[in-house]
């Protein structure tokens, strides 16, 4: 009886003495559980759904307040902006006009009898998921609105036009967010490799040699960036092939995932550079990038979540990442890619540029 009791007591004491085993344990299942609540359970019910009224009248106003009574849509007045541009930029997930005349062609369409008397227009991005249950909301409030008016006439008619990303499926929006974690992994290539030639002592011996940590890391970043490159095919072919998706391998996109790889491989050398052992750095970087994967736009819209989460993401490098190749690879808009471009590189410099100068493969 005293072997078992001296065995649980020597293996309760290894356990807490592992601080990654200890973390991914106890700690992480918390911060899990926390994530995924906070991102799927505290999802407002109400639904963003911008409008443009044109028409100013007593009846477009009726209808916008019918469906603003629902509670299912909050309802922003879009008067001055360019939705269109919006749209387009990822900004918005839909947005309805109501046109000029909506109230006289309305009245028009009762008097003669006739049908489809005032159409509203809502322009939508399908990729998000929110557009769909928009167009079905503001569709439902249009029949009600109908039935009152007229009883049965169609007086209403709503006018769904997927004019962000024609022909683009759910599967298109994750795309791009699923090369930008492969991407990502260019952080745990750092870490590993420079912790573990620390710990064997490689380091030591090449700072004996003429080679110097600067170009030693030019080294790594360039056969980095060649590593992710040959991870991406394989997405990519599997996205033509079980999903015909076809996205647009151009300049932009090249350049966002060498300035992605630079930025994650620089913000690697930096963890592990300062890191104690191989063990807290992994323990770091997965405590840090693990949910990046979920806040950064990657699978869910970032207008999905709750704010505290929008405010996290607007500021992780992975959302400019993927944001920049969704918009260069499968949106077209290669203005915003641009943007998300310049971001990434401008980060990837400073990472590197940081990393270069903290890094120091002579031991104390």
């Amino acid at each position: 009886m005293s072997a078992i009791t001296v065995d649980i007591k020597y293996t309760l004491i290894s356990f807490f003495r592992n601080k990654r085993v200890v973390f991914w344990t106890l700690f992480f299942p918390i911060i899990l559980f926390l994530l995924f609540g906070f991102i799927f359970g505290s999802q407002s019910d109400s639904i963003n759904l911008y409008y443009q009224d044109n028409d100013g009248s007593q009846v477009s106003g009726a209808f916008i307040q019918a469906l603003n009574t629902t509670g299912a849509v909050e309802l922003k007045n879009g008067s001055g902006m360019d939705l269109a541009q919006m749209l387009r930029d990822g900004k918005i997930s839909a947005y309805m006009e109501i046109p000029s005349g909506f109230e006289k062609n309305m009245a028009l369409a009762k008097l003669q009898g006739n049908s489809s008397g005032a159409g509203i227009q809502i322009y939508y991005d399908k990729s998000k998921s929110t557009s769909m249950a928009a167009i079905s909301i503001v569709e439902q409030v249009a029949s009600g609105f109908n039935m009152k008016t007229s009883g049965t006439k169609e007086l209403i008619t709503v006018n769904a036009n997927d004019v962000a990303t024609p022909g683009m499926n759910y599967f298109d929006f994750l795309l791009p967010g699923i090369l930008a974690i492969c991407i990502m992994s260019a952080i745990n290539m750092a870490v590993a490799v420079i912790t573990h030639y620390r710990d064997t002592g490689v380091f030591r011996k090449l700072s004996t040699t003429p080679f110097s940590s600067l170009k030693w890391i030019a080294a790594r970043i360039v056969a980095w960036t060649l590593v992710v490159v040959i991870s991406l095919i394989m997405p990519l072919l599997l996205s033509w092939l079980a999903f015909g998706t076809h996205p647009n391998i151009n300049l932009i996109s090249v350049l966002l995932i060498v300035a992605g790889t630079a930025m994650f491989a620089g913000l690697g050398i930096i963890f592990a550079n300062y890191a104690k052992d191989s063990e807290s750095a992994v323990t770091a970087v997965m405590a840090i990038t693990f949910p990046l994967m979920f806040i950064s736009g990657t699978f869910i819209p970032v207008e999905n979540m709750p704010w505290f989460l929008q405010y996290i993401a607007n500021v992780s490098p992975l959302t400019y990442l993927s944001n920049g190749l969704r918009s260069s690879m499968i949106t077209g808009n290669y203005g915003d890619a641009v943007m998300n471009l310049v971001i990434v590189g401008g980060l990837g410099i400073i990472l590197f540029c940081v990393g270069v100068t903290v890094f120091n493969w002579k031991e104390d």
